[in-house]
């Protein structure tokens, strides 16, 4: 269905909309065919135990079947209709649509097929060029207004045929159609973090607009109404009931409906025990349960009737398998059955017809270039990174907390014997603070961002590169100035090697060891599940790079078995040449009246096995961690991003 669209032109510079130019929906997304989504012989199964994780560890040969979730169902969800999926809990129903939709399959074995307009469809990506998918939680940048989320979303999956003033006007449009507009400016916010931000029937109905950019014509939704009071869930479900007046096909899982909500819906497809109870138009269920001896009680909800009739009770389980295969049963050779098998043929014919037949694509395509997906992601990372500015506020006091603090204890150090440890200690001091502080500013960044990251990435909004590049490019002034202030306040205060240049160079070895020890961070970042992990992991696997950076062990004494962990530790590295910068050229250090270990700078050198000829070498081995960290820690994410 084509739909009008108000004249707009756009101002670029004050991003206003004024009426003047036309939007044709028509020409910016698909050939917009109303779409029949059918399903045949939809069989699920858990994995067999010898393919499970424990069972590949065990080198298990003994084979026992996985549990069968869906059992032989089939169903079409027309045009311009809206389908419920119920049943009680662990009946299937987001199994089901898991399959319908191919999406969150993980290792399960399924077999039949899902056919769209009678052409089936062979991957998630030919799913995804046509669908929408609204999933139970909303994932969303939490520091993004509402028209920002919009934006990003529009910038980057609406056709490359759609200029600029286009797709700011589809934004508006979905604001206005989703009641959106009065929030539009306010942050989307996180309630498990106590942001606060948009109401949870706004932030559904945002979820509904991210989806609704391109323009969809089947739209699968996963519990829309989940967790909202029943005026909201009614909203949500009169959003959805406009939507099928434009022609969509609209399929949902949905718990525990009103009766007023239920009375929504065109058909209603019943699952129990990961068998088809029910499908068909939802005035003809009432019928069917009658004919079989189940009568909906005066003033009960007939939803809540069908699932407790479907349940499996607990205590009374041959009942219930009595009931729910007597229902099955009913089904199988009831009229309902043979209607359902005429649609199913109807829909396959719907292949032949030139009309009504669509051609789907079975590879990812990206609707913006690689250039203009960095462009928009490093604007997100931007607008997030700038927004959390307790964060950043926080980051420099304690920079210069500690740095005064350090000043104070190592102040006006004097070159003596006792003076060569305390310079060396200082010096050793800045690349454990430095490298402890940066890489925990970073190891949350992606178990945090992974959900987001990878619902979009599979949604073909972006590639893994330019999300990387985005992240790293944002972030990288802060692992500069951070360094930066450290070093200007404590160089001076502990009175190391008075040269401006000696100061300017050991500036530029501080925020190399910053940025490796971020690289590593990231390396972390990207393997962890989840921020504890990322916490748990950073220390064990710091401290043993720490130990071999010639500080706590003589580098001649390192054994031979440890001797590519020295080559890997930046610490290593960043140690020497500090060490370097300050003590080269040092032509004088006191001597106490017994002691006299060190009377020039090369005497500390030569103490603890610093070659002054490894000076280019050192600053190469810290450029070339600095990018293999970073190299390893994107295919890591590249890697990921290929997770179901």
């Amino acid at each position: 269905m084509e739909r009008k669209v108000t004249p707009t032109k756009i101002n670029l510079e004050t991003d206003q909309i004024n009426e003047t130019t036309v939007v044709d929906l028509k020409s910016i997304y698909n050939d917009n065919k109303p779409i029949t989504l059918s399903w045949e012989n939809i069989n699920v199964h858990t994995p067999n135990f010898k393919d499970t994780i424990i069972g590949k560890l065990l080198c298990c040969k003994k084979d026992v079947p996985g549990k069968q979730l869906i059992n032989d169902v089939n169903g079409v969800a027309k045009s311009g209709s809206m389908m419920a999926i119920m049943g009680a809990s662990g009946a299937g129903k987001t199994t089901l649509l898991n399959v319908l939709n191919f999406r969150n399959r993980g290792n399960l074995k399924i077999s039949g097929e899902v056919k769209i307009n009678g052409t089936p469809v062979k991957s998630r990506a030919a799913l995804t060029s046509i669908s929408g998918y609204v999933q139970q939680d909303d994932l969303f940048i939490a520091t993004l207004t509402v028209k920002e989320q919009l934006k990003f979303q529009a910038m980057l999956r609406m056709e490359k045929t759609a200029s600029y003033q286009e797709k700011k006007q589809r934004v508006e449009d979905l604001m206005l159609q989703l009641n959106l507009k009065k929030c539009e400016s306010t942050v989307i916010g996180a309630p498990d973090l106590n942001l606060k931000g948009i109401s949870g029937g706004e932030r559904r109905r945002l979820a509904f607009a991210t989806e609704l950019i391109t323009n969809p014509n089947l739209l699968f939704l996963d519990e829309p109404t989940s967790g909202l009071d029943s005026f909201m869930a009614l909203t949500i479900v009169d959003c959805m009931r406009d939507l099928v007046k434009q022609g969509k096909t609209i399929i949902c899982t949905i718990h525990q409906p009103s009766s007023e909500v239920f009375q929504k819906f065109d058909k209603l497809c019943l699952l129990a025990e990961g068998k088809l109870a029910f499908i068909g138009e939802l005035d003809l269920a009432e019928k069917f349960f009658s004919s079989q001896g189940f009568d909906i009680p005066i003033h009960f909800n007939p939803a809540d009737y069908y699932i407790q009739t479907l349940a499996m009770i607990p205590g009374r389980k041959e009942e219930s398998e009595k009931t729910i295969n007597k229902v099955c049963s009913g089904f199988q050779e009831s009229l309902h059955c043979s209607t359902l098998t005429q649609d199913l043929i109807e829909a396959n014919s719907m292949a032949q017809n030139p009309a009504t037949s669509i051609k789907l694509k079975n590879r990812m395509s990206y609707k913006a270039n690689i250039f203009v997906q960095f462009i928009w992601l490093l604007w997100r990372s931007f607008l997030s990174t700038i927004r959390d500015k307790l964060s950043f506020q926080i980051a420099i006091v304690q920079t210069i907390v500690i740095a005064v603090i350090l000043g104070l204890i190592y102040l006006q150090i004097e070159y003596n014997q006792a003076g060569v440890q305390n310079i060396n200690g200082i010096i050793f001091l800045f690349l454990t603070n430095t490298s402890f502080s940066n890489m925990f500013s970073v190891i949350n960044t992606f178990p945090v961002e992974i959900p987001i990251f990878l619902r979009e990435h599979q949604n073909g909004l972006y590639m893994v590169l330019p999300y990387y590049l985005s992240k790293v490019v944002v972030d990288l002034p802060k692992f500069i100035l951070l360094p930066f202030i450290f070093i200007t306040i404590n160089y001076w205060m502990s009175n190391l090697n008075n040269d401006v240049g000696r100061f300017f160079i050991c500036v530029g070895i501080v925020i190399l060891v910053a940025n490796a020890a971020v690289a590593f961070g990231s390396i972390i970042s990207a393997v962890a599940p989840n921020p504890t992990a990322a916490s748990a992991l950073s220390a064990p696997l710091l401290v043993p790079l720490m130990i071999f950076s010639g500080f706590f062990l003589n580098n001649a004494t390192i054994p031979d078995y440890f001797i590519w962990l020295r080559y890997l530790s930046w610490f290593n590295y960043a140690n020497e040449l500090l060490l370097i910068n300050q003590w080269d050229g040092v032509e004088s250090i006191a001597c106490d009246e017994a002691i006299c270990a060190f009377t020039k700078g090369d005497d500390v050198l030569n103490y603890l096995k610093m070659e002054k000829s490894n000076y280019g070498i050192d600053f190469g081995a810290m450029v070339a961690l600095l990018v293999g960290f970073r190299l390893i820690s994107f295919f890591i994410l590249f890697i990921r991003s290929f997770k179901k």
